[in-house]
């Protein structure tokens, strides 16, 4: 090898080592930021002694595709288990003091004690007042409910304006990588942007993701609907307003179609909105069902005439939660108002509390059965549905959380490599270095001997 050939390969591996070392710099730089994808140096070796590189972006599509599915089931979870403690929570507290199924029980007790000392005034005025505190708690239970249901219709269109918004940022990031691309760039920091996007967009709607061969991607719904092709597709919604029993909630559009409920069950999940949807539009609406028939059975049972509660209607039980009430008939401080006026056979009312009913279809629970059993059983539903969202949110966020460590830990960075690779290339750029002052001296030297 001449000297001149010598000073060409180290000058072009001094170049290289230069060139790695600012490729790991970069890297250490970006070890902090879960977004961050790794990048390697690739070394080839050419003709002559001359050496090329290339910088190659680690990434992992299937562990990509893994995570977005798992952040999206996550999110749905997240958001049932909410919803679910939440409605749990209307009757939950104080060891259900306030339930449905143990109000009816001391009323029930309180209509015994009067059945059997009906001379006793005090005693009927109890129980007129244990059918107040039930009839209350209908209500308030079905304005809990239609709070919740009006709450979350407000965070369906937040979710909805986030995606949107992303979108938008994914078709700028998308922009900025072509024309890198074009320029002869590698365009990777946009790519770990368009990535994070990607993983943010997961928690608000299932998506899956289709690269095609310039590089630019399409991003489809949980529903298959297409979010993003070339430019995003509009989601819309408009907010449904105070949400009452039996009022249907809007729905979400892409592109002017209804987003299908039947996208709840995807296998690539249904993302923060999804689990949003699925609490207004059918566990709220299914739990106040339940206590819409609650409230129609006790109107019938006790219809007199006079009916002690009023607000029923036989045909139309929707809503008879909020509007139950306790005739005034019955209320001793109004005039001519008493508890006698259950009448003599109050026996017979208090075992038609056990005796089995016709209740609606469509509520989770089963259709014949007493009143007593079905308000227990509305209860143990409800925690049942609680305690199921609650074990589903827990297992999702653990898959979730191995998602992000099994594609951390393929593309993300690790310091101490980084460091010992630098330690490395700093030590192969300082022997590079003094070949390079070798040869410098040698000839020197040589110019030296001639002249």
């Amino acid at each position: 090898m001449t000297l001149g050939t010598a000073l060409s390969t180290a000058r072009n591996s001094l170049k290289t080592s230069s060139g790695q070392m600012s490729v790991v710099s970069q890297n250490i730089g970006g070890a902090r930021d879960t977004n961050y994808t790794h990048r390697t140096t690739h070394v080839q070796s050419g003709a002559n002694g001359m050496v090329s590189s290339k910088v190659i972006r680690d990434d992992n599509p299937e562990l990509l595709t893994n995570y977005l599915v798992k952040s999206s089931q996550s999110a749905a979870a997240a958001a049932i288990n909410n919803g679910a403690n939440q409605l749990s929570n209307i009757y939950g507290t104080n060891d259900f003091e306030n339930s449905p199924s143990r109000l009816l029980d001391d009323f029930k007790k309180a209509l015994q004690f009067y059945a059997n000392n009906p001379s006793q005034r005090t005693a009927g005025d109890a129980a007129i007042d244990k059918a107040k505190d039930l009839a209350n708690t209908l209500n308030a239970g079905s304005k809990a409910i239609e709070k919740i249901r009006t709450d979350t219709d407000s965070e369906i269109k937040d979710s909805v304006d986030h995606i949107n918004d992303l979108l938008k940022q994914f078709q700028q990031v998308e922009k900025e990588i072509v024309n890198e691309k074009g320029s002869g760039r590698d365009g990777y920091a946009y790519m770990d942007q368009r990535d994070a996007i990607l993983k943010e967009l997961s928690q608000e709607i299932g998506i899956t993701t289709v690269t095609h061969p310039d590089g630019t991607m399409s991003i489809y719904g949980m529903d298959d609907s297409t979010l993003y092709d070339k430019v995003p597709r509009q989601v819309s919604f408009s907010p449904s307003g105070p949400l009452p029993a039996g009022k249907a909630g809007s729905p979400v559009l892409v592109d002017g179609v209804p987003l299908s409920h039947d996208a709840f069950n995807s296998p690539n999940g249904s993302g923060k909105l999804g689990g949003l949807l699925k609490v207004r539009d059918e566990t709220a609406p299914q739990y106040q069902k339940q206590l819409d028939e609650i409230a129609n059975a006790l109107t019938d049972i006790f219809k007199g005439p006079p009916a002690l509660f009023e607000g029923g209607d036989e045909t139309q039980v929707t809503g008879t939660a909020g509007r139950i009430s306790v005739n005034p008939a019955f209320d001793s401080n109004t005039a001519d108002g008493g508890p006698e006026k259950l009448g003599k056979d109050i026996q017979k009312l208090i075992d038609n509390l056990d005796k089995p009913r016709n209740f609606g279809n469509d509520t989770g629970l089963d259709n014949t059965q007493s009143i007593t059993s079905y308000s227990k059983q509305s209860l143990s539903w409800i925690e049942g549905v609680r305690q199921s969202a609650t074990s589903d949110n827990e297992y999702k966020s653990t898959m979730f959380s191995r998602a992000g460590e099994a594609l951390s830990n393929e593309t993300g960075v690790n310091t101490d490599d980084e460091m010992a690779l630098m330690l490395q290339l700093e030590q192969t750029y300082s022997a590079t270095a003094r070949i390079i002052t070798t040869v410098g001296k040698m000839l020197d030297d040589l110019m030296s001997a001639v002249r």
